[in-house]
């Protein structure tokens, strides 16, 4: 890579390096105070961060609290109790169930409803039924042209209001399997709680925090609609305007990665300097990485927390340096009269499909480093990738998004995940695989294979499906390898709750609309209702003193065990689609 590329990634590991612990430590001081005595993470075991009883306040409450308890209030929620798994997975699956119904009706009837000064019109039953899925299940992925297509009420009252609350539910089932993973109570805390505690504490203050950052930088925030201006060849065009840097904020915050524009963080209203080109991407990720810190702190293992955040790291570094030297490098199949060399007129490398504002390094790092979260969000076409840029975006999500993961939900992932690496490891030694102190046996096991194997197989039978019938096939607007690349990517993406598209591929249709849909709703709530039935399985279990023949979960074994087991996991499962997708387009052209 080249000394700018370096020096743009060096900064984004440097500032998540120094910003991401700190804010590990207020989320572990806001999540363990006494007014959620009772749902504290490890109750009151000496493993854990149970606060309840101490006396100490979370930060914040003075501001924060009042503003708690009137929502309990209203909801009628005693603050005090705590559930179990099961009951905690039905308050979140009817909260789903809820959320997508308002925000379905909401899409169907924007053009009859007030906030609507670009006259947008009511979106069709199959289009809001899909949009209304992707932005509840924190996906985000877009069939439509946002700054044509939804209504200010809608973007406002509708996806943004979702955008908050998918990631506050991701956050609170990251705490509920916290709780029973390393907790000694059978019971996980309760989910409005939780909730409500995660929006009002991290994701409103900071999401405020960002859009005033977005503004300060040039992002537009306002109320016009449409504005008509005169261009140099003495025509006309409709400018758009609208609520971009709030959006833009928690979509970013939240790894949600809805964009107000079409064209997403390649338009200069939503991304407008190269400063918010590398703030979008440390907004996407510090949080991630500052949830897994605050885990170690909630467990009393700050050293666990360490070990995690390391192999989330090394993958994050690992996909995204990949491809950014691919898309410096330039692609190799341009006939050599195209110049891919850096002059004053151009960054050089593939500049297909980016921002010269960004160049193809730039462009790599943002668009990248967000594939191994939730978010998804792009600043540059990934469409046009080298099939190696392409693949380091794709490997990200094929990994399972855990480097670092959305909102909570890469915590509960890479919890399963070293639940299956620990077995592993126990299997070659002969021991009783042990995590936190706790035995893992058949009952997890089956639980976590399963969680392990849902994603993929709602991917790959929904991909072959679609490969093989007129209505898949004739959305692809590339034929080939780059073809069922796109058709794979998207599933991949829907299923992971990622968003982002290969492009080149006219998703809107019956057949899309709904398979895609069915593919968010499975790839977000069977993963959380297997994660808690994990965690509820462990809940209450006798905590194992530590002895000389236990594995050490905080060190480098375990780190490079985990490793392996990501790699292995996702390489055996999609290493075909690969070969076949982008890896095979790199050798055949």
């Amino acid at each position: 890579m080249s000394v700018s590329g370096w020096e743009q990634l060096l900064f984004v590991v440097a500032v998540t390096a120094v910003v991401a612990p700190l804010l590990g430590r207020y989320l572990a001081a806001t999540f363990r105070g006494p007014s959620t005595a009772g749902t504290s993470p490890a109750g009151t075991s000496a493993a854990g961060a149970g606060a309840a009883g101490t006396g100490a306040g979370a930060p914040g409450d003075r501001v924060f609290l009042p503003i708690e308890l009137m929502v309990y209030r209203t909801l009628g929620v005693d603050p005090e109790s705590s559930w179990t798994w099961r009951s905690y997975a039905l308050a979140v699956l009817a909260f789903g169930l809820a959320a997508t119904l308002l925000l379905y009706a909401i899409l169907r009837l924007q053009g009859v409803l007030p906030g609507n000064p670009t006259h947008a019109t009511g979106m069709s039953p199959l289009l809001s039924f899909n949009t209304a899925i992707s932005f509840v299940t924190g996906t985000n992925w877009q069939a439509y042209e946002g700054e044509t297509q939804a209504s200010y009420l809608a973007d406002t009252a509708g996806l943004v209001v979702a955008q908050f609350t998918a990631a506050g539910v991701g956050l609170a089932v990251a705490l509920a399997v916290v709780r029973g993973i390393a907790g000694r109570t059978r019971t996980i805390g309760n989910f409005w709680v939780d909730f409500t505690r995660s929006l009002v504490r991290v994701f409103v203050p900071l999401s405020i925090i960002g859009a005033l950052v977005m503004v300060s930088q040039g992002a537009v925030q306002n109320l016009s609609g449409f504005r008509t201006a005169a261009t140099l060849a003495g025509g006309s065009q409709q400018i758009p305007g609208g609520l971009v840097a709030s959006m833009e904020s928690i979509k970013l915050l939240g790894t949600n990665g809805g964009s107000y524009y079409g064209t997403g963080g390649a338009h200069p209203f939503e991304n407008p300097t190269g400063f918010t080109n590398l703030f979008d991407l440390l907004f996407v990720i510090v949080l991630p990485f500052a949830i897994i810190f605050m885990f170690g702190r909630l467990i009393g293992r700050p050293r666990q927390g360490y070990a995690i955040v390391a192999a989330m790291a090394i993958i994050f570094i690992g996909h995204t340096v990949v491809s950014m030297q691919a898309e410096l490098h330039g692609n190799h199949l341009l006939p050599a009269s195209v110049s891919q060399a850096a002059s004053n007129v151009s960054p050089g490398g593939n500049m297909e499909g980016k921002e010269t504002r960004f160049g193809p390094e730039g462009s790599a790092l943002m668009t990248v480093g967000t594939m191994g979260t939730t978010a998804g969000a792009t600043d540059s076409a990934l469409d046009s990738y080298t099939p190696v840029g392409g693949t380091g975006a794709f490997a990200a999500i094929a990994l399972g998004e855990i480097s670092p993961g959305g909102d909570g939900g890469g915590l509960y992932s890479i919890l399963v995940l070293a639940l299956l690496a620990v077995f592993v490891a126990g299997l070659m030694v002969g021991r009783t695989p042990e995590f936190l102190g706790k035995k893992i046996g058949a009952p997890q096991m089956k639980l976590v294979v399963a969680y392990v194997l849902t994603i993929p197989t709602a991917v790959l039978i929904l991909s072959g499906i679609s490969l093989v019938i007129t209505a898949g096939t004739s959305s692809i607007l590339n034929p080939g390898l780059h073809g069922l690349t796109e058709i794979t990517y998207a599933f991949a993406s829907a299923a992971n709750n990622n968003g982002s598209a290969f492009a080149g591929l006219a998703a809107n249709t019956t057949w899309y609309d709904t398979t895609l849909g069915l593919a968010m709703l499975i790839g977000r709530f069977a993963p959380i209702v297997l994660s808690l039935a994990i965690a509820g399985s462990l809940a209450g279990s006798r905590v194992h003193a530590r002895t000389r023949a236990t594995l050490d979960t905080a060190g480098p074994t375990f780190v490079a065990f985990l490793l392996g087991v990501i790699v292995l996991v996702g390489g055996l499962i999609y290493f075909p689609m690969l070969i076949l997708g982008p890896i095979g387009e790199r050798f055949t052209g």
